[in-house]
């Protein structure tokens, strides 16, 4: 995959100073009262992972769309576009006397684009624009939130120029949109809420790649520095014809990414032989809360274990992958996999959120560690609760889906807040149950006396 994204690599060397004294760690051990002694003791469990859609993933992102399409032969076409917002550019817009468009136009900035071959950089890629048919608000922030039957299917642009992966390119629209501007009320010009409901906003789509052919490209736009322009003619009061120009805004209200993707193929209750992970809406490994209780429940009964009694001292999970010897493998592989629920916010709208163990530094936060070939995530609070919760209690919101996350810092406070991925589109391919290296749960505990 090629983005622009800046890393740092920090290279910590160890040392290892030995000493000449022998240390006693059961010194002193014979004063403790047996009753008070901690007796710390390991287990694995083979994780009873499936295959699902992370579909109503949230992806509206401030000030940004992205609007592309990618075929590969593993996880099919990925597709995604993006409906945004159209306000005000200026606190004041007026067109004079019979106004008249000379050009109308989008301006759109690319911020990034995504690919996974380079030959697919600056493919030529047909792009349509179509106008809403309802205000486009807060409440559409999920990747299913619209539909082909929430926009007119009339095109509006006015040429079929390709985008051929440029910084800005430019979408001339037809003339009859600009009428539609011409007919605003004074105060919807001047207001972003009131323009909302009049002109609803935009939806950007692309062209597929070729059905047989596989490649393409995802372009994130970066809409605060994108517009749109209206250039037109009219007559001043004493009826002489000017000249002057409008900015109109993209997204500043919101905008959201409208993705589907074709690894619903791959949904199974077993992967035996590979675990596929697509990012944003795409197919994921999940962990049935439920089912993984039942698997401990029978490890607790087989060695005579009172989870009632039970401390977790770590728990994690461990998700391993086998090098192809290919140096290029990793390309298109997530940063970080880590353990998420879903969970529905005060308005009903689910949200993937991971785990809290991921804030902590100190322990595993699901990198990509490419020495051992595993993504490890520590999940010790998490199974603490699920061993207190009664079985019968659990819901799909104590469910797990292991997903790409990303960290984003806070420049006014310091802190650094966890997110899953709504951001890049990433592929990855990991080891099935069936494997000699399979997804583990590994278990360091201690039994209270």
């Amino acid at each position: 995959m090629k983005h622009v994204v800046g890393s740092v690599v920090a290279l910590l060397a160890l040392f290892t100073l030995s000493s000449c004294i022998e240390k006693n760690y059961f010194l002193g051990n014979s004063l403790i009262p047996t009753n008070q002694e901690i007796d710390i003791k390991t287990a694995s469990f083979d994780i009873p992972v499936d295959l699902r859609m992370s579909d109503s993933l949230q992806t509206s992102i401030a000030s940004s769309v992205t609007v592309g399409a990618i075929r590969t032969h593993t996880f099919g076409l990925f597709r995604s576009e993006g409906a945004l917002t159209i306000t005000p550019g200026t606190d004041t817009v007026r067109w004079g006397n019979n106004p008249t468009v000379r050009h109308i136009y989008l301006a759109l900035a690319r911020d990034t684009t995504i690919y996974f071959d380079a030959s697919q950089a600056f493919i030529p890629q047909g792009m349509h624009v179509y106008q809403l048919n309802q205000p486009l608000d807060s409440t559409f922030c999920l990747n299913n939130s619209l539909t082909p039957a929430d926009y007119d299917p009339t095109d509006l642009l006015a040429g079929n120029v390709p985008y051929m992966g440029e910084d800005v390119f430019y979408l001339d629209l037809k003339d009859a949109f600009a009428n539609k501007f011409f007919n605003l009320s004074d105060a919807s010009l001047d207001s972003a809420e009131l323009m909302i409901k009049a002109l609803h906003g935009l939806y950007i789509t692309c062209d597929d790649p070729e059905e047989t052919l596989e490649g393409g490209r995802l372009n994130v736009l970066d809409l605060s520095s994108s517009g749109l322009c209206l250039m037109f003619d009219y007559s001043d009061i004493d009826g002489s014809r000017k000249s002057s120009t409008a900015y109109f805004k993209l997204g500043e209200k919101q905008c959201v990414n409208i993705c589907t993707s074709g690894s619903d193929r791959l949904v199974t209750d077993d992967p035996v032989e590979t675990i596929y992970v697509e990012g944003l809406c795409g197919i994921k490994p999940h962990i049935s809360a439920t089912r993984l209780r039942e698997a401990i429940d029978v490890w607790a009964k087989q060695n005579s274990i009172p989870l009632d009694r039970m401390i977790v001292v770590k728990a994690a999970f461990d998700f391993p992958f086998e090098y192809s010897g290919d140096r290029t493998q990793f390309d298109n592989w997530s940063d970080n996999l880590f353990p998420c629920q879903r969970v529905r916010n005060s308005n009903g709208l689910p949200s993937y959120n991971p785990l809290e163990e991921i804030t902590d530094g100190n322990l595993e936060n699901g990198e990509l560690d490419r020495m051992n070939l595993t993504y490890k995530s520590n999940a010790s609070a998490f199974l603490q609760a699920l061993i207190r919760k009664n079985p019968a209690d659990l819901t799909e919101e104590d469910d797990l889906w292991i997903m790409p996350t990303v960290g984003i810092s806070d420049s006014s406070s310091g802190a650094t807040y966890y997110y899953s991925d709504y951001f890049y589109y990433h592929q990855d391919i990991l080891n099935g149950t069936g494997a000699e290296r399979h997804p583990v749960l590994r278990l360091t505990y201690t039994i209270l006396q």
